[in-house]
């Protein structure tokens, strides 16, 4: 009766973990479950999400939704299944004393069928837990399959030699897997479409609409932080000239062009946007006017400073842009939304000087609370 009793717990413990897992509103809350709340609910010493991803989607997804996510030592990803193949072959072969080689085509398939739970050797730490300081003593590591493909693992490691021994609870870490496989599935294309309606299609960064929502939730952030929130409109010098001298195609090449050169000046916390035509904004969190001028000199200087080479055309082009600057460091209106649209309008003013000052340049100006004051009335 006591082990039933148990059993059932355990059971019923299990079950409010998949439902954790089905619950989850997005895929960073899908990782946050993962990585911390599974962990501390079963208190295991380390527990680390490894995901296969060959063309970047599940990065880029990340990318745009919670760019913080891809810092996470226990978030590991990998091009193929390769690494995960060699770590589960050298594990089982340091526990049979069998050549690896022996093992290759037979053992990696099975896994998709029955996970590795045993210690832990050198290559598998380093692959699957290479934050952990202590060296783990036990481990499991999960396969998440999905229409029988790989799509990574899930590994839990335990200082205690005897957490994860071979045979035991072997099915219900398997039925856990492949829920969480469902799970990740789902996650990563509800995600995807999301994307579709805050993307540009044509750049491939953030369309004015995200950037609307995250200006909203960035003044609110720097109103209850007291930090400082800067905003760059960038626009094209004579971009008008690209499409009537060379044609759209070649002016969509200089949008292109850019954009990836803004978007390598960036942080992982700012927020760069095709606001429209040639026009590109910039969300600078945490940023003084002082830094936010020193980014915008930056990104003036690499773009100016660069060749764009056009195929179809003799010669190369030399593209420039002009950016207004300005800066929140404080308000006493609390419009939100009459505030993010002050700081918009700001931001434009000073574009217009830049472009009045001969274009290729970067313009400061005040933010104008004042503006947003009278919008709130």
């Amino acid at each position: 009766m006591t082990q039933a009793q148990h059993n059932e717990t355990k059971l019923e413990k299990m079950q409010q973990q998949e439902l954790r897992f089905i619950g989850a509103d997005s895929l960073p809350e899908l990782i946050d479950i993962i990585l911390q709340q599974y962990r501390d609910a079963y208190e295991l010493d380390y527990v680390s999400l490894l995901l296969i991803d060959p063309d970047y989607e599940i990065r880029h997804v990340i990318e745009f939704m919670s760019p913080g996510l891809l810092k996470l030592p226990t978030l590991i990803f990998a091009d193929t299944h390769t690494q995960l193949e060699n770590v589960v072959i050298a594990q089982n072969a340091a526990k049979e004393k069998t050549n690896p080689a022996d093992l290759q085509k037979t053992l990696f398939p099975n896994f998709k069928n029955k996970p590795y739970l045993g210690k832990c050797t050198g290559d598998c730490r380093e692959v699957l837990f290479p934050a952990m300081q202590a060296k783990p003593e036990s481990v499991a590591v999960l396969p998440l399959i999905r229409h029988n493909k790989f799509i990574g693992s899930l590994n839990l490691a335990s200082l205690d030699v005897a957490r994860f021994i071979e045979g035991i609870g072997t099915n219900l870490i398997t039925r856990l897997s492949s829920i969480l496989a469902v799970c990740l599935e789902n996650a990563v294309n509800n995600e995807k479409l999301k994307l579709l309606g805050l993307t540009d299609a044509l750049t491939g960064i953030h369309n004015r609409r995200y950037f609307m929502q995250r200006l909203e939730e960035e003044v609110v952030r720097g109103l209850r932080q007291e930090l400082p929130v800067s905003c760059l409109f960038i626009d094209i010098d004579h971009f008008k000239s690209f499409n009537d001298l060379y044609g759209h195609s070649v002016g969509d090449q200089v949008l292109r062009y850019v954009a990836n050169i803004i978007k390598k000046q960036m942080r992982l916390s700012d927020v760069l946007a095709r606001y429209g035509g040639e026009e590109f904004a910039v969300l600078l969190t945490n940023t003084d006017t002082k830094l936010a001028q020193e980014i915008a000199e930056r990104i003036r200087f690499s773009i100016a400073d660069a060749i764009l080479h056009v195929d179809s055309l003799d010669d190369d082009l030399n593209v420039s842009v002009s950016i207004g600057c300005t800066t929140m460091t404080q308000a006493e209106s609390q419009n939100i939304t009459s505030l993010g649209e002050s700081l918009l309008n700001s931001a434009d003013q000073a574009l217009y000087i830049a472009k009045d000052s001969g274009r290729n340049c970067v313009k400061v100006i005040p933010f104008n609370e004042a503006v947003a004051a009278q919008a709130a009335n």
